[in-house]
C-alpha cells in the first residue's frame, strides 16, 4: 500500500514538473523609454524643435500685445472697426494654434515611430532570449500583479539593446 502512495506521488510530482511552464516578465516601456538609442534621439528632437518654440513664444508675445491693443482701441475707434481687429485678431489666434497642433502632432507621430521601431528590435531581443532560455511565456509589466524579481528579464534585455546600433531619424517640423 505504501508503494502505492508513493509511486502516486512521484507520478503526481513527476508530471508537474514535466508540464510546469518557464515564465519570465519584462518592463516594455522602461526599456523603450530608458534605452540610450531613445535618450538620444530625444535630445536630438529636443534641440530641432528650439527653434520653433522661440517663434511659438513670439508669436504668443506679439498676440497678447495685439489684444492689449484692442483693448486700449475698443474706447476709440468705432464699433465697426473694432470688430474688423477683433476679427482679424481671433483669425491670427486660430492661425497659431492650428500651427502649435500641428507642431505638436508632428513630434508625437515621429516619437510614435521611433517608439515602434525600437519596440521591434525588443521583440526580436525577446524571441532570441526565450529561445535560448526555454522561456514559455513572457508577460508585459502591466499584465500581471506581483511577480518574483528573479524572473524579470528587464535587465539583460535592456543590456542587449543599448549594445545595438540603431538608424533612428526624425523628420524636423517645417511650417
Amino acid at each position: 500500500m505504501i508503494k502505492i502512495y508513493i509511486f502516486f506521488f512521484a507520478t503526481l510530482i513527476l508530471s508537474f514538473k514535466a508540464y510546469s511552464t518557464n515564465i519570465a516578465v519584462i518592463d516594455i516601456n522602461s526599456l523603450i523609454n530608458n534605452s540610450k538609442q531613445f535618450i538620444e534621439i530625444s535630445t536630438k528632437i529636443n534641440n530641432a524643435q528650439i527653434e520653433y518654440k522661440e517663434k511659438f513664444q513670439n508669436t504668443e508675445k506679439n498676440l497678447y500685445e495685439i489684444k492689449e491693443e484692442l483693448e486700449n482701441l475698443k474706447l476709440i475707434i468705432n464699433q465697426d472697426e473694432f470688430n474688423i481687429k477683433k476679427e482679424e485678431y481671433y483669425k491670427e489666434v486660430a492661425n497659431f494654434e492650428n500651427d502649435v497642433n500641428n507642431f505638436n502632432k508632428h513630434y508625437e507621430s515621429e516619437i510614435i515611430n521611433i517608439k515602434n521601431k525600437i519596440f521591434a528590435k525588443i521583440s526580436e531581443l525577446i524571441q532570441k532570449y526565450a529561445e535560448s532560455n526555454q522561456i514559455d511565456l513572457i508577460l508585459e509589466k502591466n499584465q500581471y500583479l506581483i511577480a518574483a524579481e528573479k524572473i524579470n528579464i528587464s535587465e539583460d534585455i535592456f543590456a542587449k539593446l543599448n549594445e545595438l546600433k540603431l538608424d533612428l531619424k526624425f523628420q524636423k517640423y517645417e511650417n
